[in-house]
């Protein structure tokens, strides 16, 4: 017999149902009773029944789950005996089954390595068996799909896994929901149930499968009563006459039906003949129940948990029903708030609930819940704050173990294999924190491989031998390069140890098994022995109340040995590479979770708002009342869309799946009215206005439908720090010290001075606050290295390039970071910007020497002549250069073709250039060391200046001696008279800019030509050297956007503009036609220096031009800021001071950003901004 128990939320019927139970079970000592519950309220529910019984005793009473209550059926009726498929098997099965079916998969298949998908495909094939739908029914879906062909396509993959699957599992595995399907044929055999009580309590529906086995319990127990939350004054049994999916109560009538149906289909079952048709039998059972009393209808207005809260009890009787009414007193037992973050938000809720603890003695923590609207976003906030507010917390959740460090362990060590010992690989293995070698060693040896390419494990089956990379370019010694070769070695050969077992398996061409990498993979855990390391972690928490963390690792070890159990049970012949492995054992990691019990009764439980199921509490808090989680995030239908679902349902034979996505939203209506109506004595819901993204939130609908219905609620504001009279605990106070203390320090903190100084003054033992006072009150000063100290690292004989003096520009603590303590990035295996850059320099080197050996100018080769020549260097330098690191991969050689296409491209440009004008190159990578002791390259540091701003400088003894190479000097001669051009030859495109000159952050070109001067006067003593050309030459073969159409001369004049040289030209008109003798007449420009004529024949702006006056400004004032900073580095000048210039600064790409502390907000540091000065400003401030 089927009875029911109706009633709002809050009116009793839990209670109601214990009672009666506990009361039958008194008079019928022999008649079995069981109540039924959702697993996560069976513990809770055996509490209540065990207080509320007389005795305090549940002897013939039994609380279970499905779950339990299958174990029970099984354990006494038997059936067959194989083993429960759980969701990781589940994820194996179907992952392998992917693989082996991959090509038959169209839709599916090229998903199936996206995270989560495969969980996505087993939610969905576990759907089909919760509804009892079978491969032969899905092909009745894709028939009616022909129309829809990704729908088709979708069930035909689906169809295809789902049979694969069973067929993977038939005689051997069975699947939870198979086994319902069991216990409900085994019913009727079991002596427990047979005349029996059983009642459902907390279930808001069931699904297919779960009404199958009710059915069976209606037919075998003497009485199902089960629970529904509905108001009784409802139209309890309006679900067939087109009750709407948004009814609030709409899945409860839907449920009530179900229930019904299922009664007359068990009945069907055992008496067919006598059994009316499905009206008359709902309609005789409804009158039936009816005119013996059995159902009981727990009217309440208001209902008995709230007839004290008037407040709560008009929410419980108007929330969501229309139209809307409102309340007219004061709710004073609703809040609102809305905090500026999360964490604000919840340190709201914790001082509230000590608050409440402290004025009223008869609460405990165990009459307070916290539910969230989306419970991940506000973990690590509630674990922080109940740490701060000394509140004990329960959190009710399942963690993930997937990033766990021994899952973490696992996945590397299989990629090693997979990537045949990538370094990324190779590393994530050794620092996963298992295996707990030497940090130190661990950070050498990575930086040994990635800098000599070690690559597979052949390599690190060999022994080290080459020498460890120094930084830059430091000399060690043999004793200890040998002694950190070995090292290395160790490390290297400790590896391969471990790895062995796994190595053995895998070795090329060896057909290995499932089983056999099974073996392996523990052989290789009990070598590192990863059980004792875990243990050993976990004790580790648990002496620092870490319970949760501690439960993990104590979990770990068992739940991996499980799965690779499993994989061995499953597929252990099955043949498969490493790959392939790795990716069924990480569909297993994705399923493997780790639960909680609560170690206190008295805490306080946090959820979500449908997991979590609540008993009766005082006080409940919601947060995370924002429009990003309220309505709760729902799926789009997995691999089934919404669109898809309400195909199949709008069909005539409605095949019924798990609701779809807007079902969902109306069901979570009833999940808020549920948990809003929980608590006796007050309501707290609660929202942050900037998410963790940092993103502002707005208030959910549900807040203005509070504030509909109880126009006195007001949404308050709650301030950041608050007041000083809300501090909870000493915890709390030093939590908040860092705002305050700034406060303090900034002078800003007013009303509350004296507590605050009252409160240091109780904390000021702390260390925490000594730390506090020391950020609060901190500020930068620069504190110059000690002139014993800057000598000893420097020396006085300071011996720099000049892309050195224009680091030190950029920032002093740069460049001391750099060349004083030597530190440098990681030297990587890649062929990056300054690469390219060698080799271009170092091709052109050798085209010039190879054209000087076959006796060639520049201006007479020819075509041919070039190519064979530019091939030849390019084929040698290339072949060499970084021991052939350009010959490493496939990806690499393929940049060799370009490479050499811009070479030939340069050549060519280079030798236009130098036929236009009367310049013949001098020489190529023409180094400093060849000019002597020229004054322009040793650069004395004591000598006394006559500009007033060096005279007020601190004097040092001592000197510069500039280190560099020109890539190219072209001199062009005439009777008494010399003309020197240089070129510097980029990868990059770089333009000229003064400014940059001015503040010592391009210096290069000017150093550069007052050196190639000082060499040629040496030479030519007799003849006037002059500066005709500082020029940068971008080395490229640029692509013509717009060449469509044009002739191949037309498309090379646009190449030659477009490599057009940059720099600074000598505009006497002399100088011009030596440079470019066809420029001439109003309105002409070059093609091969930055000079353009107006129609006035005066040079236009954009003309890069000096007077030789003007140069020779520029060059006296280069020289002034070389001793300036020579004079700086050796005082010891270490400032972190970097330059800002528009929306660049010496910060963006600095490798030492991580090491300066530089902080905008910590008074003392500042960027040292630099303006954008024009030619005509810096020539007036020198």
């Amino acid at each position: 017999m089927l009875r029911f128990i109706f009633g709002a939320s809050g009116a009793g019927k839990s209670v109601s149902l214990y009672r009666e139970v506990i009361e039958r079970a008194e008079r019928e000592p022999e008649r079995n009773f069981f109540i039924l519950v959702p697993d996560q309220f069976t513990m809770q529910t055996q509490m209540d029944v065990v207080r509320e019984h007389p005795r305090h005793g549940i002897m013939n009473i039994d609380v279970l789950s499905f779950g339990r209550l299958s174990h029970r059926i099984l354990a006494e009726c038997g059936g067959e005996k194989m083993p429960v498929l759980d969701d990781t098997g589940k994820s194996l099965l179907l992952r392998h089954a992917a693989d082996k079916h991959a090509e038959e998969l169209p839709y599916i298949g090229r998903n199936m390595h996206k995270a989560g998908y495969i969980d996505e495909v087993k939610s969905t094939i576990s759907e089909f068996m919760q509804y009892n739908l079978l491969p032969t029914d899905l092909d009745l879906l894709i028939k009616a799909g022909e129309k829809r062909s990704t729908l088709q396509a979708k069930l035909k993959d689906l169809r295809l896994l789902y049979a694969a699957f069973l067929e993977e599992i038939k005689n051997r595995f069975r699947t939870p929901e198979e086994t319902l399907g069991l216990v409900a044929s085994l019913v009727p055999e079991s002596a427990l149930l047979e005349d029996s009580v059983i009642a459902f309590d907390g279930f808001t529906g069931f699904t297919p499968v779960q009404y199958r086995l009710l059915g069976a319990l209606m037919a075998t127990c003497s009485e199902v009563i089960c629970t529904v939350t509905i108001p009784a004054e409802e139209d309890l049994y309006s679900f067939r006459e087109g009750v709407q999916e948004q009814d609030l109560f709409y899945l409860s009538k839907k449920t009530i039906f179900q229930l019904e149906k299922t009664e007359w289909l068990a009945q069907r079952e055992a008496d067919f003949a006598h059994t009316p048709d499905l009206d008359r039998f709902l309609e005789a059972q409804r009158q039936l129940r009816k005119r013996r009393g059995i159902d009981r209808l727990l009217f309440g207005n208001p209902v008995v948990r709230l007839s004290n809260n008037p407040p709560l009890a008009f929410l419980e009787a108007g929330l969501f029903r229309y139209p809307f009414k409102s309340f007219s007193g004061e709710a004073s037992t609703l809040h609102l708030s809305v905090s500026l973050t999360r964490e604000e938000e919840i340190s709201r809720v914790f001082r509230t609930i000590r608050t409440l603890i402290r004025e009223d003695e008869t609460l405990y923590y165990r009459d307070f819940a916290i539910v969230c609207g989306t419970q991940e976003d506000y973990e690590d906030a509630v674990t922080k704050c109940a740490s701060l507010f000394h509140v004990p917390c329960y959190i009710d959740k399942t963690r993930k173990m997937k990033m766990n460090p021994y899952v973490e362990f696992l996945t590397a060590m299989l990629q090693v294999i997979v990537t045949d010992f990538a370094p990324d690989a190779v590393f994530h293995f050794l620092k996963s924190g298992i295996l707990q070698e030497g940090e130190e060693d661990i950070f050498l040896l990575e930086n040994y491989v990635r800098a000599r390419r070690v690559r597979g494990r052949e390599a690190y089956r060999q022994s080290f031998a080459r020498a460890f990379p120094t930084p830059g370019g430091k000399k060690r010694e043999e004793s200890d390069k040998l002694a950190l070769l070995q090292r290395l070695n160790a490390l290297r050969e400790k590896l391969m140890e471990m790895l062995s077992p796994l190595l053995a398996v895998t070795e090329k061409g060896k057909v290995v098994t499932a089983g056999e990498l099974t073996e392996a993979v523990r052989e290789v855990t009990t070598r590192c022995l990863a059980k004792e390391k875990l243990d050993a972690e976990a004790s580790r928490l648990e002496e620092a109340n870490d319970s949760e963390r501690a439960a993990e690792f104590r979990q770990i070890y068992e739940k991996t040995e499980a799965l690779l159990t499993q994989i061995q049970e499953l597929l252990c012949h099955e043949k498969m590479d490493v790959r392939e492995y790795a990716q069924i054992l990480d569909a297993g990691f994705s399923q493997m979770e780790v639960g909680t019990i609560p170690r206190k009764v008295d805490r306080v439980l946090v959820g979500d708002i449908e997991r979590t199921r609540l008993r009766e509490v005082k006080y409940l808090f919601f947060t995370g009342v924002d429009d990003a989680s309220i309505p709760g995030r729902v799926s789009g239908g997995g691999i089934l869309s919404e669109t898809d679902r309400n195909f199949l349902l709008e069909r005539e034979d409605r095949i019924e799946l798990a609701p779809t996505p807007r079902a969902q939203m109306y069901i979570q209506r009833l999940y808020l009215y549920l948990n809003l109506t929980k608590p006796s004595r007050g309501l707290y819901l609660s929202l942050s206005a900037v998410g963790s993204d940092g993103k502002s939130l707005r208030p959910a609908y549900l807040i203005s439908v509070m504030q509909e219905m109880f126009p006195s609620l007001i949404l308050e504001k709650t301030e950041g720090v608050g007041k000083l009279s809300d501090i909870q605990t000493r915890e709390d106070a030093l939590h908040r010290m860092a705002p305050l203390m700034r406060s303090y320090a900034d002078g800003l903190m007013q009303e509350e001075q004296a507590d605050f100084l009252a409160l240091y003054g109780m904390l000021q033992d702390s260390g925490q606050i000594r730390a506090e006072v020391e950020a609060a009150f901190k500020r930068y000063e620069h504190h110059p290295l000690a002139g014993a100290l800057a000598e000893a690292i420097y020396t006085t004989h300071l011996e720099n390039s000049v892309s050195r003096l224009e680091r030190f520009a950029e920032c002093h603590f740069a460049h001391f970071a750099k060349y004083a303590l030597s530190l440098q990035e990681r030297e990587e295996d890649e062929f990056d910007a300054a690469d390219l850059g060698n080799v271009f320099h170092g091709i052109l080197e050798d085209f010039a020497n190879r054209l000087e050996q076959e006796g060639l100018s520049w201006k007479t080769f020819s075509k041919e002549e070039g190519e064979r020549l530019l091939h030849l260097a390019f084929e040698e330098y290339t072949q060499t250069y970084g021991e052939s690191i350009l010959y490493g991969s496939a990806r690499r050689q393929g940049k060799l073709t370009r490479i050499e296409r811009i070479m030939q491209r340069t050549v060519e440009q280079l030798q236009y250039q130098l036929k236009k004008g009367d310049f013949m190159p001098e020489g190529v990578e023409v180094d400093f060391r060849q000019a002597g002791d020229l004054p322009e390259i040793h650069i004395d540091l004591s000598k006394e200046a006559e500009e007033k701003e060096e005279q007020s400088a601190i004097p040092v003894q001592g000197e510069i001696v500039l280190h560099g190479r020109i890539d190219r000097v072209d001199l062009a001669h005439q009777a008494d008279k010399v003309y020197v051009k240089i070129i510097d030859f980029k990868s990059g495109k770089k333009d000229f800019d003064i400014a940059a000159l001015y503040y010592g952050l391009q210096l290069q070109l000017v150093v550069y030509m007052e050196v190639a001067k000082a060499m040629q006067q040496e030479q030519h003593p007799d003849k006037e050297v002059i500066p005709a050309a500082l020029l940068y030459y971008h080395v490229s073969d640029p692509l013509i956007k717009d060449g469509a159409g044009k002739s191949k001369e037309e498309i090379l004049s646009k190449i030659r503009s477009e490599l057009r040289t940059t720099g600074l030209v000598n505009e006497s008109d002399q100088v011009i036609a030596l440079l470019d003798e066809e420029l001439s007449g109003a309105g002409s420009r070059s093609d091969v220096i930055p000079v353009k004529r107006t129609k006035n024949g005066t040079w236009d702006s954009t003309s890069s031009v000096v007077t030789q006056e003007e140069y020779d400004r520029l060059a006296s004032y280069v020289k002034k800021q070389i001793r300036k900073a020579g004079r700086q580095i050796l005082n010891g000048d270490i400032a972190v001071n970097p330059y800002q210039r528009g929306d660049r600064n010496a910060c963006t790409y600095c490798p030492f950003r991580s090491l300066c502390g530089f902080d905008p907000s910590i008074p003392g540091y500042h960027m040292h901004l630099l303006e954008k000065w024009t030619k005509e400003e810096v020539m007036h401030k020198i």
